[in-house]
Parts: structure tokens; sequence; C-alpha cells
């Protein structure tokens, strides 16, 4: 005979799936349920899953969830803990914090307690424990730590604008509105099946020099790698969609299409002419330089400045910072952010 458990009154609209695995609470001995109080059998199995092809919706918003992650949890205390992490782990889970646009340089060195200067120099480090003696290594441990204790994970941001991007799109009523195409199967084939990135057609646009290979670049390498971490945050862009887009502004090609290596080698370079000599660096800055056109968008004061900077040809591709130079007693070589060598006397 099933036993009687008695569970207090719940709001109407509450979470039913809340309610469904709620732990029923026992009716003390010798008290009975008030009158129009429901009564419910103990569960001897567990609520059945839903088979319907369609996902259950987020509870939360992504800007809720993002919200929740970056919230202040100085109240979960870490001093005194081994610090578990490389100064390169700590680096990667910056870099992707940042990447996805979550938080700002400015607002992450708030949350840690740093400064610009201090996070770009601890960001600008190789080796694995290179930067160990910063500040920004300990506190950002800290702030990592702190939302792993609390069982927080970074938000996909891209994932999650697709989701809800498709959601809304199945739920329009406008037939003028066609839904997304759903792929079955690996997740390889859903991402390969998701609607490209909107965008201007940039095939239409020609550039001098391109028959070439010799378009001049009036763009540092440090300004093309923000371009493309900007771009890459574009909905439904794969970094797989964007090397097939760069590699055909080449004009006959002597190499295969880019691999994603090949795209993380050069954003994960510092410097104004780190990365010069990589075919990315020029097939970046066609593909930008078409799209800015193709959009219709007028020069940025970078660009005008690097063309003062770098006349005619344009930027330095043959030197990527990494070849020495002659220099004259008491003179040392210093290169400004325009990739330009001067020389001063000191």
């Amino acid at each position: 005979m099933p036993m009687n458990f008695y569970v207090p009154a719940r709001p109407v609209l509450q979470d039913a799936s809340y309610r469904v695995n709620q732990t029923p609470i026992p009716l003390p001995p010798g008290i009975k349920p008030a009158a129009g109080q429901p009564l419910i059998v103990a569960a001897t199995q567990p609520a059945p899953k839903t088979t319907g092809s369609r996902k259950r919706k987020s509870e939360t918003s992504l800007e809720d969830d993002i919200a929740v992650y970056k919230q202040n949890l100085d109240h979960i205390d870490t001093d005194g803990m081994q610090i578990d992490m490389t100064c390169n782990q700590v680096r990667g889970r910056i870099n992707r914090l940042l990447d996805s646009g979550i938080m700002k340089k400015g607002e992450f060195c708030k949350a840690i307690g740093s400064n610009g200067n201090s996070l770009n120099t601890f960001l600008s480090k190789r080796g694995s424990m290179e930067g160990a003696n910063s500040c920004v290594y300990d506190n950002a441990w800290g702030w990592f730590k702190q939302r792993e204790l609390a069982g927080l994970k970074l938000p996909d941001v891209k994932k999650r604008q697709k989701t809800e991007a498709l959601a809304v799109a199945t739920d329009a009523t406008d037939a003028s509105i066609p839904p997304p195409v759903v792929a079955t199967g690996s997740s390889k084939a859903r991402k390969a099946a998701a609607p490209p990135a909107p965008g201007p057609d940039v095939n239409a646009i020609h550039l001098p020099g391109e028959e070439t290979n010799s378009v001049p670049i009036y763009d540092t390498c440090d300004e093309i790698r923000r371009k493309i971490n900007a771009h890459l945050k574009t909905p439904a862009l794969t970094a797989a969609q964007f090397c097939r887009d760069i590699y055909a502004q080449l004009n006959q090609p002597s190499i295969k299409c880019f691999q994603s290596k090949q795209l993380n080698d050069f954003r994960g370079k510092k410097g104004p002419t780190a990365g010069a000599t990589s075919q990315v660096f020029y097939a970046a800055y066609v593909y930008f330089e078409k799209k800015r056109i193709a959009e219709g968008k007028p020069k940025s004061k970078h660009r005008l400045e690097m063309e003062k900077a770098w006349p005619g040809s344009g930027f330095d591709r043959e030197h990527d910072g990494r070849h020495g130079f002659w220099v004259g007693p008491n003179e040392s070589p210093t290169m400004d952010q325009y990739g330009q060598i001067h020389f001063y006397r000191r």
C-alpha cells in the first residue's frame, strides 16, 4: 500500500520539473492534511525523460547566465589554497573570457584588482610559468577558482546565441520567416549545417595588387588580430569558415586551405610585426579591407596613420621582428606602434 506524503503548497506557476523532482515530506504522526490539501504517492521510478525532438528551452537567458558568472564571489575564500594552474593555463582562461565578449579588459582588471598594463604584460608572456611573479597570475587564478568552486562554467556565448535564435525562429508564427535547418547526427554535421553568418559580399570588390598577392597593407599584425577576434564573435561563424573566407582572397595560392592551427598561431603572437610573414596576415587584411569597402565604412584613424607611416608599398611583410639590426655606438633600436624601427642614442 503506497504511503501518503504531504507536500507544502507551492505557487501555481512553479517550475514543473522542480515539482516532479521534489522530495516528498511525510506527514507527521497524528496529523491529517488540511481540507483541500493534495496528497501524492511517493514515486517508485524517476520521472520519464521527454522524447520529443525539440530540446527544452533554457530556463535562464544568456544575459542572466553572464550576470551570474560575473557576480562578486569574494565570500568564497581561496586564500591559502595551492594554485593548481600554470601561467599558460590562466592566460588561456583569460583569453577565452575576453574573446567571448563577456568581459572587457578594463572590467576584468577591476574584478581582479589589477590594471591594464599589468594584464597586458602578463598576457604577452610565453612559457608554462612565465609571469608567475605577477599579481595578475595570483588574482586571476583566485577569480576563476571562485567560479569553479561555485560550480559556474563560462557561458558559451556563440552556442547560446545560436540556440536562442533557433528557438525564436521556431516559435515564430510569421510564415515569411523560414525556420533554420536543424541537422541531425554528429556534432560536426550539426555545426556544418548551421546557417552561415550574414555579411557583405566581398567577392565583388577588387583591390589593386590582388592579382599578384601584393595588395599594400595598412594595418599592423596586432590590429588584424583585433579584427579577427572581433569578427569571430559573429553568431554561427566558425574558425574553419573564417579560414575558408580568407583563403579565398589569395590568387592562385601555393598552399592548401588555412588550418585552424595556422590561424591560432597567428592569433597567439604579440607585437606590431609579429606574424607579418604569415599568409594568414595578408589574406585576413585583404578580407577585412574588402569588407570595409562593401559595408561603406570610412577608413579608421589607425588606417590613416598607417598610410602616413608606410606610404607607397605599405607595411613590411618580409620582417616579423625576429631579425637583428646593425646599430652604432650608444644606439638602441625601438619599435613604435606602427611597426617602424627608430634608433635612439643612449
